[in-house]
């Protein structure tokens, strides 16, 4: 299966149907892809599937334990992340994966069957399809979905319906705590007895504020759609600010330096900052059909993560940059280069560059930094118009700014530090 974000534009679903070779497009009937055609099936209301098509019986032959190696090596999902390359990657994840995923999550949030959870999560993202939609049908508790966020109808769920475990994205507790703001200081979410936050770093006076105003533990953790978005998690009760926790068990993590692998901390109490590594039964098998693309970044059954972080003395992680161009605006991951590649469409525009810069609410927005050919004129309203068309809302350029040329290094590179 490959889940696709709905919010994506029409030549964006394209390029994943394509490049996953999908057979099959499952889609709300309001989706309009106009080189897929008419669809072939109306479901209506449900969705009927043939049993006799999955070979249960398989698991059950004398031949068990090699039918359930083979089992868990096969490509349950395909999940479409954006490399430093522009178009989307497809991160291939085993039945394997996705089991070690589902089973873990819901012993770390000690779920119990009188629990309710509350879906805000996209489920075409992981953390919303496996950590929170499968880890309360692994729980057998329960879940309300939401169709959409909005902070002042969840708020209304999570009393009404008696919600004991909040999952989000720190851009959704911010507006949660925002609309608790309004109704003054003393509301409180009585039922509520856990918030979790994932998907993008977590500011600390946010946490802190959060924890204060809930009255509940706040845990943050760090994964990756190629970890099977599984990784680190802060363990409730011994929690340390700033960091994003310990790593699961059956995972490892390690800090590079100057081609020096550590899985320890050091002396003074915390490791050297490197880049982050992760091995264990989380990671993916690879990108789908891109072998040179899985090469640069598992080695050694390591997993590199491309961010930069350090370890205390207990097995901590802390989180302290990233190496990739990561834009993550809301939880949602955005990569420059892709924005970079729409906006070179333009025949006026002669290089550009675009940055994450800081945003109060959504942690990051997209500035895109503009260099006109010679004689050309083009508006910023002209810019932003062409991108709606082209990208998600979410991947917009808010701000613009045209500059005489670009910032470069010796060789020609562009120095996107000072655009920051």
């Amino acid at each position: 299966m490959v889940p696709v974000n709905p919010l994506l534009k029409e030549e964006e679903i394209e390029h994943i149907l394509s490049d996953s070779q999908a057979r099959a497009l499952l889609a709300h009937r309001e989706t309009k892809i106009a080189r897929v055609g008419q669809p072939v099936l109306d479901l209506n209301l449900e969705l009927r599937l043939d049993l006799s098509l999955y070979k249960f019986d398989s698991l059950q032959s004398a031949d068990q334990e090699s039918s359930e190696q083979d089992f868990d090596s096969t490509a349950a999902l395909i999940v479409y992340t954006s490399g430093t390359t522009g178009k989307p990657k497809g991160a291939v994840l085993s039945y394997a994966n996705v089991a070690f995923t589902i089973e873990s999550y819901p012993h770390r949030f000690y779920l119990k069957q009188d629990d309710m959870l509350l879906g805000v999560l996209p489920l075409c993202h992981l953390y919303g399809l496996l950590v929170v939609l499968a880890g309360a049908l692994k729980a057998g508790c329960g879940i309300v979905l939401m169709k959409q966020f909005d902070a002042a109808e969840a708020i209304l769920l999570l009393r009404s319906e008696a919600v004991s475990v909040l999952p989000a994205v720190p851009t959704m507790h911010q507006f949660i705590l925002m609309e608790l703001d309004k109704e003054g200081k003393d509301s409180r979410l009585e039922n509520l007895r856990l918030c979790t936050t994932g998907g993008a770093a977590m500011p600390r006076d946010l946490l802190v504020a959060l924890k204060e105003r809930l009255r509940v533990p706040v845990l943050e953790g760090y994964a990756l759609t190629e970890t099977t978005v599984i990784a680190t998690l802060n363990p409730e009760g011994d929690a340390r600010l700033g960091s994003v926790g310990t790593a699961f068990p059956g995972i490892e993590i390690a800090i590079e330096k100057d081609g020096i692998r550590s899985s320890r901390s050091f002396a003074k109490g915390e490791s050297e900052v490197g880049e982050i590594l992760l091995k264990g039964a989380c990671i993916m098998k690879g990108y789908f059909n891109n072998a040179a693309a899985t090469a640069e970044v598992i080695k050694d059954g390591w997993f590199y993560t491309g961010d930069l972080g350090y370890l205390d003395a207990d097995g901590y992680l802390y989180i302290v940059g990233r190496s990739k161009e990561l834009i993550v605006r809301g939880g949602m991951n955005i990569y420059p280069r892709e924005i970079e590649e729409v906006l070179l469409r333009l025949p006026a525009i002669a290089e550009c560059a675009v940055v994450g810069v800081p945003d109060r609410y959504m942690g990051e927005r997209v500035k895109a930094f503009i260099v006109l050919k010679s004689g050309a004129c083009l508006t910023e309203d002209e810019i932003k118009s062409f991108c709606k068309s082209h990208v998600a809302d979410y991947k917009m350029p808010r701000a613009i700014e045209f500059l005489d040329k670009l910032p470069r290094n010796s060789t020609g590179k562009v120095l996107k530090r000072l655009l920051c």
